[in-house]
């Protein structure tokens, strides 16, 4: 078969021959459909950084959508020739206080999670990958689908466990702070799909923020952020009608804590902040505002398996839609171009390579 490999961060990706595995038990052998693409896969593959890599050589490639070649001993649910998509937040299913986890193809999370990593150390950008079956989700009712359009989930599953994670109850209202960034959208799309009454989708450049108001048909209201911390708490409780319930913090690499604060204070009494994203500065926390208001900060990680049952639930029901990402697909042997896309995508964009946008890897 043909696997993308990397043999160390900074060398070359290099399209390779690789025997094809035989799952193992507890796991299964997929053959791999489409491959959404991170924004920052670049930067990641030249070990800009900061991340616990697999021992190399190995594929890349976190989340993706296949069908099953093959399965191990000790699978019990899944079945051959079914449709799945791929998480790959994997944690150790072990009864302890912190069981290790990792992100398969991408990085180690927890102090002790690189013998996790030597095991399973191949991410999806193959054309027969092996996991866990624990990081298989069934995509059953979603045959009319195609895997490219799928592949989107990888980009929902993020924010949707955040959104759950704050407890987002149909009928309130929410924040979402980075609104115009890759997760941020779709955080904007998953809230309406949950039942939010109104979103304010915050960010720094309006015209990113144009097309999920269009979106929202009336539930959505955009604000673009200034820096000016008393200003852009005024903008965004307008919006809110008043105050936010739930405020949700997807800013990817913040350089400052000004947007997380004013996402912060555009809360309610008794409101929730959840933070999802990569701020680079400490977020310094107003202590006597967060005793007076009831307020409660949330940090969250990913998302549990019952999440992405919900997510993909919603999906399969109608009351998500797919359709609104912007999908570029690219063949598999077209990586090297399909990484730049990804790296310049914005907004509810999606770069996926896909077996069936040129069948075969030749």
């Amino acid at each position: 078969m043909k696997a993308w490999m990397l043999d160390e961060p900074g060398k070359p990706l290099a399209l390779c021959d690789e025997p094809v595995p035989e799952p193992r038990r507890g796991a299964v052998l997929l053959r791999m459909e489409a491959v959404p693409l991170l924004s920052y896969t670049r930067a990641y593959l030249e070990g800009k950084l900061p991340y616990a890599f697999p021992p190399g050589p190995f594929s890349p490639g976190t989340n993706g959508v296949g069908r099953i070649e093959a399965v191990g001993e000790g699978v019990f649910g899944f079945r051959k020739g079914q449709r799945v998509a791929v998480n790959p937040y994997w944690r150790a299913d072990e009864t302890v206080g912190e069981p290790e986890q990792v992100l398969i193809g991408l990085t180690g999370i927890s102090a002790g999670s690189a013998p996790m990593l030597a095991d399973f150390p191949h991410g999806t950008l193959r054309e027969l990958a092996e996991f866990p079956v624990s990081t298989l989700v069934a995509l059953d009712g979603l045959e009319t689908m195609s895997s490219t359009r799928l592949a989107s989930l990888g980009k929902f599953s993020v924010p949707f466990g955040g959104l759950r994670r704050g407890r987002l109850t149909a009928g309130e209202t929410v924040v979402v702070n980075g609104a115009g960034g890759y997760f941020g959208s779709a955080a904007v799309v998953a809230a309406l799909a949950l039942g939010a009454s109104r979103v304010v989708a915050a960010g720094r450049r309006a015209q990113a923020l144009a097309p999920l108001v269009e979106l929202g048909r009336g539930r959505v209201k955009s604000v673009v952020l200034t820096g000016d911390a008393a200003g852009d708490v005024a903008a965004i409780r307008e919006a809110a009608g008043g105050g936010a319930d739930l405020a949700f913090d997807m800013v990817g690499h913040a350089s400052d804590a000004d947007a997380t604060l004013a996402a912060l204070r555009s809360l309610r009494r008794n409101g929730r902040l959840v933070l999802m994203g990569s701020m680079e500065v400490p977020l310094p926390i107003p202590y006597g505002e967060m005793l007076i208001n009831n307020w409660e900060l949330i940090g969250n990680f990913m998302y549990t398996r019952a999440d992405y049952l919900a997510l993909v639930a919603l999906v399969a029901s109608g009351q998500l839609s797919l359709d609104s990402v912007d999908i570029a697909a690219y063949a598999f042997a077209q990586l090297e171009s399909a990484i730049d896309r990804a790296g310049s995508a914005q907004g509810l964009q999606c770069t996926v390579v896909s077996s069936e946008v040129e069948r075969g890897w030749d």
